[in-house]
């Protein structure tokens, strides 16, 4: 088979925002990254399955004019499209494209519109047809992360006259050994963007040499910037290499590096949290098993809100403190909507006050923001990192609900099927909260949770990341003794191709 394909064009979109067309044999195409439906395209393959084909687009002959209706706004956006089409926007292409957001050129009302059949084009397969609730909008198409990671590495790229040894900010699309160095990111903050650039300068200044993978070498490896939204408070995570720090010369450059970082009034003044990961991981992720962490500023943790609007009762705000590698929702505002919309699908009687069980719980924010509105009585929270655990813990305990949480640092498989002590306290479980990982739930979990619904007439709370692998877990469910009662897809991520789902099952 051609390893190329010429002016193919898409029928529809799926899950991950990929374009789905047919061969002349009507073998199934996958084609990945900027597909959209009606366009034109040229593709390379990367994949030949006996039952699909993955291809990867290298130029966009035509777009449907209906998905062209949108301002793109980034000089770093990609448009390798025809003259006509680039002719639509004001921004002149002359920049190395970042390929992060791939809807810009759709308007924010068709990034939803399409999201929405994403999502219903996820479970058309499954045999009890779901009550689809219309997409929520995210509050802001615009500066609306509160975490953004950037990753140091060299990026040598002679077609495109590129030849550098320090460079800082997202991998490029389909080359994950290089990184794209751009300007500003339009998804966080201006004041996230300063101060990205300002601790870039500082790095940049110091003489240190930023992480080579392919060799192991070098310091830099990744930048976090946190910022909360409701609170202000921001920490800044330098994940760094400390083999390279061995070498005396650079272990002098480092202290003054610190030193200079610990006394500038620009830092002190901005960031809540200064930390410092010592990573000597092959990984290219910023938590790894024998990391050791340093406080330069601050604490090395940070406190955001979230102010909870239900139905029938005042505003409830709740407090979570976040230490680096805890997870917290990366959009606030959406988050506070998904969990307003989310719990007011699911109340019908405001009386009921039993326990919540909340698998995959991280810092416990959805749980603990039901819980502090006394709906129910009585919280158990498990979640497989330990840091998100004690965070979790603390959080309950500066809500005022310490004795009402029980939080448990253990695999949701493992846990449910395999500690006597927590089995008396699964009974009356009238809430579970379950948001899993990417791929799916545990089969063990799905299993323990049909199994307790014979005992215990409880309503099922699947937030996902992920509709494809929520459909297939939703249909097991089904088949146990679940009924599916409503899913709504939340926007999470504008300007993206993901999308959050809220499902409810009784």
């Amino acid at each position: 088979m051609a390893k190329h394909l010429n002016n193919i064009k898409i029928e529809r979109i799926g899950y991950w925002g990929v374009g789905i067309a047919k061969t002349d044999e009507g073998k199934k195409i996958l084609i990945k990254w900027w597909a959209l439906p009606g366009s034109v395209v040229d593709c390379i393959i990367k994949k030949n399955k006996k039952d699909y084909i993955e291809w990867h687009i290298t130029k966009i002959h035509k777009y449907e004019a209906k998905y062209f209706d949108g301002e793109i706004f980034c000089s770093h956006f990609f448009s390798n499209v025809e003259p006509d089409l680039k002719a639509k926007t004001s921004i002149e292409k002359h920049k190395i494209w970042c390929g992060w957001c791939k809807w810009q050129m759709l308007s924010y009302p068709r990034q939803l519109e399409l999201k929405q059949e994403i999502v219903e084009d996820c479970f058309r397969k499954i045999k009890e047809k779901p009550n689809f609730l219309p997409i929520v909008a995210s509050p802001k198409d615009k500066w609306y992360r509160n975490k953004i990671e950037f990753s140091f590495w060299v990026y040598m790229a002679s077609r495109e006259g590129i030849e550098s040894r320090w460079n800082l900010w997202f991998h490029k699309q389909w080359e994950f050994s290089k990184i794209v160095d751009i300007d500003n990111c339009w998804l966080i903050s201006d004041n996230a963007n300063s101060i990205f650039e300002y601790i870039k300068e500082f790095c940049f200044d110091s003489g240190l040499a930023t992480y080579d993978q392919k060799f192991n070498r070098g310091f830099f490896r990744h930048l976090v910037i946190r910022e909360w939204i409701n609170t202000g408070q921001l920490m800044v995570n330098l994940a760094v290499n400390p083999l390279d720090i061995k070498d005396e010369k650079n272990l002098d450059l480092w202290k003054i590096l610190k030193k200079k970082l610990e006394k500038d009034e620009f830092i002190k003044k901005n960031i809540t949290s200064f930390v410092i990961t010592y990573n000597d991981g092959l990984a290219d992720i910023v938590r790894w098993t024998n990391i050791s962490v340093e406080n330069l500023i601050g604490d090395w943790y940070i406190y955001e809100k979230l102010i909870l609007n239900w139905t029938k009762q005042e505003n409830v705000e709740s407090t979570f403190r976040v230490s680096p590698f805890s997870f917290f929702q990366t959009n606030t505002h959406w988050a506070e909507l998904l969990f307003q919309k989310a719990i007011n699908n699911l109340l019908e009687e405001w009386e009921i006050k039993w326990k919540i069980l909340d698998l995959y719980c991280g810092t416990g924010s959805i749980g603990i923001g039901v819980l502090k509105a006394w709906i129910w009585n009585s919280l158990i929270g498990i979640e497989i990192v330990e840091e998100a655990i004690l965070d979790a813990k603390y959080n309950a305990e500066i809500n005022g609900i310490k004795n009402e949480c029980n939080f448990i640092a253990s695999p949701s498989e493992k846990v449910l099927n395999k500690n006597p002590e927590i089995e008396n306290e699964l009974n009356n479980i009238w809430l579970v909260i379950v948001d899993p990982p990417r791929e799916w739930l545990h089969k063990n979990v799905i299993e323990r949770i049909s199994k307790l619904k014979e005992d215990n007439n409880f309503k099922l709370l699947y937030i996902s990341c992920n509709p494809s692998t929520m459909a297939r877990d939703v249909q097991l469910l089904i088949e146990k003794w679940f009924k599916i009662k409503s899913l709504q897809a939340v926007d999470m991520f504008p300007q993206t191709h993901h999308i959050e789902t809220v499902g409810v099952l009784v």
